[in-house]
């Protein structure tokens, strides 16, 4: 796995935990207008369980974006 420089193997591009960060902050923010800390925080309480795709436009892919961010943090601290 790649450290915080982005490296290029064949046509995949690894992304830093910060940039995952980033991407999530930002959708977060289109999809619900909240914080990435906050749609993790809600989401592990379970606040977003009942949204319905047709309802909230976006949430599906947010909540796929989300654990990654959470995998990327707990596999930085593994190789360190």
């Amino acid at each position: 796995m790649p450290s915080t420089s982005a490296k290029k193997i064949g046509k995949v591009r690894w992304i830093s935990h910060k940039e995952m960060e980033a991407i999530v902050e930002q959708r977060a923010r289109e999809v619900l207008n909240v914080s990435r800390s906050t749609f993790m925080k809600n989401r592990k309480e379970g606040k977003y369980a009942q949204l319905d795709a047709d309802d909230c436009p976006g949430i599906v892919e947010l909540a796929l974006l989300a654990p990654n961010v959470e995998v990327a943090k707990l596999s930085a601290r593994k190789k360190r």
